[in-house]
């Protein structure tokens, strides 16, 4: 066990050297590369990362547009896809200043004004532009305030892993596991401290994790509710994080309103509520999703498949009983 947390250690700091390096260079230069790795996906189209993937979603998203205008989004998601990557690099050694100046937030004051009345937050996101730099968020509320933090799903490499944990800490977010947030956000409420809490909840769920379907992107589709519950059970104030461009390499997050700590929506009013921003977000700049997802592998035909089976599972269990 100690040999292997001690190689574990090892690759860590390898990686996080490597990225840090490549960090070191100008964000100009980053972009030729990224520029020049482009060029040679469209040259040699395989290279595409899950290429049909793309082009099933965006044909499925948008019937109304010809196909020459759905090669045009695709090819600017993934000149964004690239910058991204290389975005998320360069964050292993920018100040935060130079954050500051690249991924802007507007409507702090909603958030300042909800940790002046005593009601912490979440904040629903979805993988649109640069997300990963949302964790600069800190930069921009004062710790005496409260606290900035942000749910993620563990990697299976455990390297990989830390790595992004150390960049998305860079500049005092806390990453929470998922499978912890809960018992996490709860300590952080007892301790009468505000928080707010960043929730990506656009991946698609498990049908036995299923609980709310809706219209999005022109298909029926299932969407995770956790945060919706969390929200409810925790008394917490709810905002969307309106994700746009500006320039290559500048972003800017507005801080939407959704529902007051003091509300109570009835059930899957305020998941709708996201889907809903989220679409509009999507619409106004198709390119900056992550279209490589595949978002729609679970449709309602097999959930209700799914159901049946597991209702007649459960039937032949109570009568062996």
């Amino acid at each position: 066990m100690e040999m292997k947390k001690f190689w574990h250690n090892i690759s860590v700091s390898i990686l996080s050297g490597l990225i840090w390096i490549l960090s070191l260079l100008p964000l100009r230069l980053l972009y030729v590369v990224s520029d020049i790795t482009w060029l040679v996906m469209y040259l040699c189209p395989p290279l595409r990362y899950r290429r049909r993937i793309v082009w099933k979603n965006l044909k499925g998203s948008f019937p109304e547009k010809t196909d020459r205008e759905l090669h045009g989004i695709e090819r600017r998601f993934y000149r964004q896809f690239l910058d991204q990557i290389f975005e998320m690099f360069k964050s292993a050694s920018m100040s935060g200043a130079w954050i500051g100046r690249h991924m802007r937030f507007e409507g702090i004051e909603l958030i300042e004004k909800e940790f002046a009345k005593g009601h912490s937050m979440i904040m629903y996101l979805g993988h649109t532009g640069n997300w990963e730099w949302i964790s600069s968020l800190p930069l921009h509320v004062p710790a005496e305030l409260g606290t900035c933090c942000q749910v993620y799903h563990p990697l299976h490499s455990s390297v990989t892993d830390s790595v992004m944990l150390w960049l998305r800490g860079q500049y005092g977010a806390e990453s929470i596991a998922l499978k912890r947030v809960y018992r996490r956000l709860l300590e952080m409420k007892k301790s009468g401290k505000p928080f707010i809490v960043g929730m990506i909840s656009d991946q698609v769920p498990l049908y036995w994790d299923t609980h709310y379907w809706g219209t999005f992107m022109n298909r029926y589709t299932p969407f995770m509710t956790g945060s919706e519950l969390l929200a409810k059970k925790m008394g917490l104030t709810t905002c969307y994080g309106h994700l746009t461009r500006e320039r290559r390499g500048h972003y800017v997050v507005k801080v939407v309103p959704m529902f007051g700590a003091d509300e109570n929506p009835e059930e899957n009013v305020m998941t709708g509520k996201y889907v809903q921003l989220l679409e509009d977000n999507i619409r106004e700049s198709p390119h900056l999703w992550l279209w490589t997802h595949n978002r729609w592998k679970r449709t309602w035909e097999g959930y209700k498949s799914w159901l049946m089976n597991e209702l007649k599972s459960n039937r032949r269990d109570s009568e062996k009983e």
